[in-house]
């Protein structure tokens, strides 16, 4: 079921800010309301909105601007009923009857039918339908997925909409009512209740499955994400070992990156092996053009050995463009060592690296100490002046092959979920806890093996 906003009536000061910090977090359609306005004021509004998010918006007004700013489309409605003559394009429209449903939907995309419940966002305009009606209206192939629910709705009606076979719901007052206490994340709680959050994984591929984009694919099923992904580069690699790594091409790279970024209401990205430079310059074009606003880097710079996995020139490209663009990055002590030039050993020291990082690249930095001597394990995150430890006892296991895929993929999938950073670096590392239990008696390949990503599905 979609999720759908239309804008307030009026124009208010950080409007065009707001739209464009929930499009970031994957809104996939706004209907753009303005009774009365004129063709300046809604140009003024949509010139300070990137030009890659217009084609997501769908004007109730000035259907003129439709086709100049690339919109998606028009609404038909009481004000405005009919469509530019010649007008070829997405077109959708206001019902208030089941009548209105019957007879518009076959030369529309999709119908609003409101006031489904009584409006939030207008006084006095109530429910004009029973739940009875609208079940009925169902059974009979009125109401399908081309018809969406408007008026009332908010978190806990999300539910009984899905219920009643609406293809979709429109919010209004709910969610801008939301402005001044959080806007995108009570956008991204009443979307998790409509779709799952759309992560996209981009990273290198490992034919065993078990770490790079086939790890990644796991963990964000698993926790209930919908996983895309871009292959950076093959690998020739087992249990036993990495054998050989053949780049994709970076303009390749950026382009299945921009094709998912065009399409998916992306909420997250993960960013893995970044094989060279090119491919760093490729893939934060595409973010630079469509900013995401979690972006997960897990730097595969040197391997679980301590071998280094990119030339110091590769690595200064990645930190220079693509560190500034992230929500968080994840080194682990290897890779924390190299950029900051000194070893760890103790979580003061991991402290020390994290904030220094953070402050070096205006970022948050998620320091792993898997590689710490002893029967206990810390990771130590440094976000936005505050330090958090993560502490837990060392899980004895022989199949650790995955392990920081897994945990960048699951903390991407938590804030895309729209969870603080704290607490979606807990719920992942708790997961690849889990995830390491369950398959710490596998025997899935002669070397180090993969964790077991569906342990809450199957236990073996």
């Amino acid at each position: 079921m979609r999720l759908l906003i239309i804008t307030r009536p009026d124009y208010f000061s950080g409007e065009a800010e707001a739209i464009t910090a929930l499009f970031q977090a994957g809104l996939e359609t706004l209907h753009l309301r303005k009774p009365g306005t004129s063709a300046s004021a809604l140009r003024s509004l949509l010139d300070r909105i990137p030009a890659a998010f217009r084609q997501r918006i769908v004007t109730h007004e000035c259907f003129e601007l439709a086709k100049p700013y690339g919109l998606k489309g028009i609404h038909l409605n009481g004000r405005n009923p009919e469509p530019p003559a010649g007008f070829e394009g997405h077109i959708s429209c206001s019902c208030h009857t089941l009548e209105e449903v019957k007879s518009r939907k076959a030369d529309c995309g999709y119908v609003f039918l409101s006031p489904i419940y009584d409006s939030i966002s207008k006084a006095g305009y109530a429910s004009a339908f029973s739940t009875e009606t609208l079940r009925q209206a169902r059974q009979a192939g009125i109401i399908d997925d081309r018809v969406i629910a408007l008026g009332g709705i908010n978190e806990s009606r999300l539910a009984e909409v899905r219920e009643l076979g609406f293809g979709g719901a429109v919010v209004l007052g709910d969610v801008w009512g939301h402005l001044a206490s959080g806007l995108v994340p009570h956008f991204l709680r009443l979307k998790r209740k409509t779709a799952p959050p759309v992560v996209l994984a981009i990273a290198g591929s490992d034919p065993s499955g078990g770490a790079g984009i086939q790890a990644d694919i796991k963990t964000i099923s698993a926790l209930g994400g919908y996983a895309a992904s871009a292959v950076t580069a093959l690998t020739v690699q087992n249990t036993l070992g990495v054998q050989g790594v053949y780049p994709t091409p970076p303009q390749v790279v950026g382009e299945q990156v921009k094709a998912v970024l065009d399409d998916l209401p992306v909420c997250a990205v993960k960013i893995g092996m970044v094989p060279d430079a090119e491919t760093a310059e490729s893939i934060a074009g595409c973010l630079r053009q469509r900013p995401c606003p979690n972006v997960v880097y897990d730097p595969v710079m040197v391997s679980t050995s301590g071998r280094s996995l990119m030339s110091g020139t590769d690595m200064q490209a990645s930190c220079r463009l693509l560190f500034p663009l992230c929500s968080v990055v994840t080194p682990n002590l290897h890779e924390t060592a190299r950029l900051t030039g000194r070893p760890l050993s103790t979580p003061g020291e991991m402290e020390h690296a994290a904030r220094t990082l953070s402050e070096r690249y205006g970022t948050s930095f998620l320091v792993k100490g898997g590689h710490l001597e002893g029967d206990q394990m810390c990771d130590v995150l440094y976000n936005k002046g505050t330090l958090t430890r993560f502490a837990q006892a060392r899980v004895d296991s022989p199949n650790l092959h995955g392990t920081g895929c897994t945990l960048s993929s699951a903390v991407a999938t938590e804030l895309a979920s729209g969870l603080p950073m704290e607490e979606a670096v807990d719920l992942a590392k708790s997961y690849v806890t889990q995830a390491i239990q369950a398959g710490k008696n596998q025997r899935l390949g002669q070397g180090n093996g993969p964790l077991w990503h569906f342990f809450q599905q199957h236990t073996y």
